[in-house]
């Protein structure tokens, strides 16, 4: 590792808190991201992709109430957030040019629109040695950490890539056991509506299957973002003016607006019972 590439991990380790900071470059994740989806095509002329992972909900969440989960999820805006930060560090320290990555839906979709984002931060963790994939719909689990929410930032600063993680993470060897003798994983067990699928060969993943929306709607079930609205307005609209104003502008009203612009809250859409029963996940939690 060169001294740049030590600084920026030490800043990012030290200055944030964040659990892990790994580096990929442009041309590994445009082997795999089409025209449209990729970092130089959110930056142009990027070189480098450096990915941030952290951080973990608490200890007492994975134990909680299973609702606590779905409305705090993995506490994702902390590595966003700190990759603000570290792209306005590179470019005060290092004269280069550095943006935080857009991966989220609710912030336009992808270049040429619609609801798929601009980039893959799975694709990002990946290049960059932070994890690999998961029978869990995909979900990038790190062998020292388990599960990380996930936040990266692309620059014009050429830098030394880690790589993808060459050990393989997932299947666990007793989830291959389990699997031998049930046909299922332990995240395929643990979830309720079956939303999981999947096959292993000879140790590895050979299929993944994740039926997103079904998992989406039934965890977005007992208040769905419509139902808050529609109850808001029609309590504002029974009720005299002060009494409109008092909802319209209330606690309820302004929650299901921000579910509906932001993605916040129940927007995150997971009951989290698959990622609760991962082998690698309770590692990373008792550390």
């Amino acid at each position: 590792m060169g001294e740049i590439e030590q600084e920026i991990k030490s800043y990012a380790l030290k200055k944030t808190g964040i659990l892990a900071v790994g580096i990929a470059s442009v041309e590994d994740i445009n082997r795999y991201a089409p025209v449209g989806y990729r970092p130089d095509d959110q930056l142009p002329g990027a070189k480098s992709v450096i990915v941030l992972g952290g951080h973990h909900p608490t200890k007492a969440s994975w134990g909680a109430h299973p609702k606590v989960m779905v409305e705090i999820g993995p506490t994702a805006d902390g590595p966003l957030g700190h990759a603000f930060g570290l792209s306005y560090f590179l470019e005060r320290s290092y004269d280069t040019q550095a943006v935080v990555t857009i991966a989220n839906t609710s912030l336009g979709g992808s270049l040429q629109g619609g609801t798929v984002p601009w980039q893959s931060m799975k694709l990002h963790a990946e290049m960059a040695g932070l994890g690999q994939r998961s029978m869990m719909g995909g979900v990038i689990l790190n062998p020292k950490h388990g599960f990380l929410a996930l936040g990266s930032c692309i620059t014009t600063l050429e830098l030394k890539l880690d790589g993808p993680l060459k050990k393989r993470v997932c299947p666990q060897n007793a989830c291959i056991k389990l699997y031998e003798k049930t046909g299922e994983t332990p995240c395929i067990q643990a979830c309720p509506f079956k939303c999981l699928s999947g096959k292993l060969q000879d140790g590895r993943i050979k299929e993944m299957g994740y039926l997103r929306y079904k998992c989406g709607s039934i965890s977005l079930r007992d208040r769905e973002h419509s139902i808050l609205i529609h109850r808001a307005v029609k309590k504002a609209l029974d009720g005299n003016e002060f009494d409109m104003k008092q909802i319209l502008y209330g606690e309820e009203f302004i929650s299901a607006e921000n579910r509906l612009a932001y993605g916040q809250l129940r927007y995150i859409a997971n009951c989290w019972e698959c990622v609760k029963s991962c082998p690698v996940v309770k590692k990373g939690i008792k550390k």
